[in-house]
């Protein structure tokens, strides 16, 4: 029996095909992923649901499996899917930014690509550090912490056992906001200047602390907040008549 949806299905491939998914609606988008796991409905309203229940495209994905299953019309294969999607877009990037890992990360643009495609698509704060040798070269990489939705601490002494660990001579972190707001907490700006002066401490410098959020970030070096630790740095060694 043919699916009456057929023939819409087809020129809902004919658009994509003339003019890619930029073109499309969050929901057009949706809709369009939803066809391979729902063959016998229509997929619109599903996706409109979908988009009137999370909000955005990006909060359909950063549902669990459990909750997209609640949306009338979705079948169990569709919720897996789009659930696992993020991870899958992840993998994507990672690979794209593998040749970077392989040369180097001593560029702005290549540190910033590189830890944001470690922290893509996680709707937690997590932290992030590389360590990386004398030459800006990534020896390791990893996910040191796991906070709520809306916070997280790292612990300053982790991270040094991770730098002494891997032999860094600079390292790298990053945190990402769910929220979508990159401004610093102020708990952030507090362990990053304890973290740095720490590392500086035992020759590893630091050479960023990014924070990430939806389309945003928020670099302390280009913010030139290390700067202003290093004067403080300078105070503290020379002392405070000397400096001034």
């Amino acid at each position: 029996m043919k699916n009456v949806h057929d023939g819409h299905r087809e020129r809902v491939r004919d658009k994509i095909r003339k003019g890619g998914l930029p073109s499309f609606q969050q929901h057009e988008v949706l809709e369009y992923l939803l066809f391979p796991f729902v063959p016998r409905k229509d997929t619109n309203e599903i996706a409109h649901a979908l988009i009137d229940k999370y909000s955005s495209f990006a909060g359909v994905l950063n549902a669990s499996e459990r909750d997209l299953k609640s949306v009338s019309g979705m079948t169990d294969n569709a919720a897996l899917f789009l659930s696992k999607l993020p991870e899958i877009m992840k993998l994507y990037v990672n690979d794209v930014n593998s040749d970077l890992v392989r040369e180097d990360l001593s560029g702005r643009g290549n540190a910033r690509n590189f830890l944001c495609g470690q922290l893509f698509g996680l709707n937690q704060e997590h932290v992030c550090v590389a360590a990386l040798d004398a030459h800006s070269r990534l020896i390791k990489c990893e996910i040191i912490e796991q906070g709520s939705g809306s916070a997280v601490f790292f612990s300053v002494r982790k991270i040094v056992d991770f730098a002494l660990s891997c032999g860094a001579s600079n390292l790298l972190l990053a945190h990402n906001h769910p929220s979508g707001n990159t401004n610093p907490s102020d708990a952030d700006r507090a362990m990053t200047k304890e973290l740095y002066l720490t590392l500086a401490n035992i020759g590893v410098n630091l050479q960023d602390h990014i924070i990430f959020g939806g389309s945003q970030y928020y670099s302390f070096e280009e913010h030139n907040e290390f700067k202003q630790i290093q004067n403080l740095q300078k105070v503290i060694k020379e002392g405070i008549y000397n400096y001034v």
